[in-house]
This record gives structure tokens, sequence and C-alpha cells, in this order.
């Protein structure tokens, strides 16, 4: 039997890491992330959820897979300039980012 996890955060939300000067939007969460060595990546004695985002510190954009452990949100109202945010979200009226319908290539 497996047992069932919820995520901490939401596809499209604002989070920034514990420890380090990065911030991103979320727009994955995954079960089954295995780390370098192909073992899943573990939060204690469960595994933990790894969320993908677009992601930015001082000097340049990319995509990082994060544990659930390292995250918390992301209160600052400042938009986050990633160039694939565009593609995959839209930016609602108080700045939430939101999953467009149709994906733009």
């Amino acid at each position: 039997m497996t047992k069932t996890q919820f995520a901490r955060y939401n596809i499209g939300q604002v989070i920034r890491h514990r420890l380090y000067a990065m911030r991103g939007v979320i727009f994955d969460v995954d079960t089954s992330f295995a780390g370098t060595d192909g073992e899943p990546v573990t939060n204690g004695t469960a595994t933990g959820l790894i969320y993908r985002l677009f992601a930015e510190d001082d000097e340049v954009p990319y995509v990082a897979s994060i544990a659930e452990r390292d995250l918390e949100p992301d209160d600052s109202g400042e938009p986050v300039r990633h160039p694939g945010i565009g593609a995959m979200f839209e930016v609602g009226e108080a700045g939430a980012y939101r999953r467009r319908r149709q994906l733009i290539n």
C-alpha cells in the first residue's frame, strides 16, 4: 500500500529557498524524483516531494528541482523574471501565476 502525500505548495506559487538567495515559480510537483545516485530523495523516513520551478538568483534564470523541506513561501510580491514563465503561466491581477489554458510554444 502506498502512502498518500499532500503538497504544501501549489503550481504557480512563488517560493524561495530557505538557505540560498533563490526564488521561483512552481510548475511541477514530483513524488518519484531520484537523486543523483538513482535513489529517491528522502525526508526522514518517508520520500519527500520535489518541486520543479522556474528559478532565478542574482545572476541567471534556470530550472531547479528542490525538496519541499528546503522551500518557504515568498510573500515579497516581486515578479519572477524567468523566460519560461510566459509559455506556461498568465499573470493575474494580484501578481499571482495561473496556468494557461493552452500552452504557448
